[in-house]
């Protein structure tokens, strides 16, 4: 669960409020059941925020668009994020800051950094157990017009050895990418025993959809967020583009993260 409260479930005076945004959408149907620009903004003023997420396949993961509407709060935010990664942070003191504080769009954001999938639905797991040997940062869920698509994330440090004096890979992107590969070799054997877990936090009323019960590789992508923008030179970009090519890994910096972070301001959308 990434909030205090379990949507799966709405207080009497919720259920009272998405009656009467329900009531108001039928009543106000066309002669052909279509719903005009009018009436659609209206019963969404009338339906309660808790019942979006009430609504949704995984009501406790899901990523509400009206987070990103307080364009202040996410630069607050944003300058928040800077001043923590500019202290030279470890792992945990990044994780446990985006979690502690619900800064969720912080990982959120990575939807905007070369995917095209979340914009019709997003969800976001933190601590995904892949039962019972790994445990990835964090796992973004995204759906578009071909479906899901599953996006896990490793975080690693923003200092220490992440690149040699070259520009190869030092050993904590090292360390990453492997992280990420036992990932992806459980994924093929075991991928069929997701279900149980994704069953767990679904919904009681919507069905699991078949991209969450059989392995489909073109949906899994990978990313693994370490060191800071002055530790990537021009070979370890050279580096990163064959990785993203020949293991679908995504390497990103911390800055990167902030990047795509901003991207949130001009767009209402994940």
């Amino acid at each position: 669960m990434l909030y205090e409260r379990d949507y799966r479930f709405l207080e009497e005076e919720e259920k009272n409020s998405l009656r009467k945004a329900e009531d108001y959408l039928e009543k106000n149907r066309g002669e052909l059941k279509e719903i005009s620009p009018d009436v659609f903004l209206k019963y969404h003023e009338l339906k309660p925020e808790a019942s979006y997420f009430h609504q949704s396949l995984f009501p406790n993961n899901y990523l509400s668009t009206k987070s990103l509407e307080d364009k202040d709060e996410l630069r607050r935010i944003e300058i928040e994020f800077q001043t923590l990664i500019d202290s030279n942070p470890t792992e945990r003191q990044i994780l446990n800051f985006i979690n502690d504080n619900k800064y969720y769009n912080l990982i959120a954001s990575i939807f905007h950094s070369g995917y095209t999938f979340g914009h019709h639905d997003a969800y976001l797991f933190k601590e995904f157990e892949l039962p019972t040997i790994y445990k990835a940062d964090y796992l973004l869920v995204g759906k578009n017009s071909h479906g899901y698509h599953f996006v896990f994330i490793e975080l690693e440090s923003p200092t220490g050895s992440i690149t040699n004096n070259g520009g190869e890979f030092g050993t904590t992107i090292r360390k990453g990418i492997k992280q990420v590969e036992d990932w992806d070799k459980w994924l093929e054997s075991n991928f069929n025993t997701l279900p149980l877990i994704f069953d767990q936090k679904k919904s009681r009323s919507i069905e699991l959809p078949a991209e969450f019960r059989s392995l489909n590789k073109t949906r899994l992508n990978y990313v693994v967020v370490c060191g800071r923008r002055a530790d990537f030179k021009d070979s370890t970009y050279e580096d990163k583009r064959r990785l993203l090519r020949s293991k679908n890994i995504n390497l990103l910096h911390y800055d990167n993260l902030i990047d795509s972070y901003k991207i949130f301001y001009s767009t209402n959308n994940y």
